[in-house]
């Protein structure tokens, strides 16, 4: 999402599809990461993070109640493997690692696949689906754009919100944004979630000091290592010290 500011909901959390496989014992405190995004300033590597699996597994019971919170049907277990399966997909068509998809996801819209669509408050620009993507095509909720909440989210409306958000059916996704970062550490990651939320790199390099939410990339991080929580502890006038 460009220019808006999170939808994060801090992503709140909830009861859906449950894997057959066992979760992997994750430390799930959460962590404020500062700095460029690199792992010599103490971000977390790929090896490090969380497998898609258990990232998932440990969001989908949080989503439901995000869903109730927001005045929202839950998803229904349809959908949720309609869902997982277009960021799969996604990630396989973009070359973007699919944690990081699934990682952004529970940022922007704690999973809910009839996420309201948000608009910013100064640029006005409208930001649909799953991903609350710039300017996208794919909602199952935006009233102003003649769009009732649908229930069910129709499987297009679903692989359209993640294609949408990541790049391959706009000009503006997480595709884009992790090439622009310039970078090919694990920082290309973690710099691209802050251009995906603001548009814009700070001079300084420092990711705490995004203009949009100063704590965005410290927050998709710790997703991407296992953190769920309903809000971010992450304190948004210290992180970029």
């Amino acid at each position: 999402m460009v220019a808006t500011t999170p939808f994060v909901l801090a992503a709140a959390s909830i009861i859906g599809l449950s894997q057959a496989t066992p979760l992997e014992p994750r430390a799930v405190s959460y962590k404020t990461y500062k700095g460029d995004g690199t792992v010599a300033k103490g971000w977390p590597n790929t090896s490090d993070w969380a497998s898609f699996d258990t990232i998932w597994d440990v969001n989908i019971p949080q989503s439901a109640g995000a869903c109730k919170w927001l005045g929202l049907t839950p998803n229904s277990d349809a959908e949720n493997t309609v869902m997982k399966a277009a960021i799969k997909q996604a990630a396989s068509d973009s070359g973007l690692d699919a944690r990081f998809i699934l990682a952004a996801v529970v940022q922007e819209s704690a999973m809910c696949v009839r996420v309201k669509t948000s608009y910013s408050a100064t640029q006005g620009y409208r930001n649909p689906g799953l991903l609350q993507c710039f300017n996208g095509d794919h909602t199952c909720n935006d009233v102003d754009a003649g769009v009732p909440q649908l229930v069910p989210c129709p499987d297009a409306q679903i692989k359209g919100m993640i294609t949408d958000g990541v790049g391959l059916t706009t000009s503006d996704g997480l595709k884009q944004t992790v090439a622009r970062s310039g970078a090919s550490d694990v920082s290309k990651y973690y710099k691209g979630a802050l251009l995906y939320n603001s548009g814009v790199m700070p001079e300084s390099g420092n990711l705490g000091q995004g203009r949009s939410n100063p704590c965005y990339s410290s927050d998709i991080a710790n997703r991407l290592m296992g953190w769920v929580a309903d809000s971010s502890p992450c304190d948004r006038s210290t992180v970029g010290n």
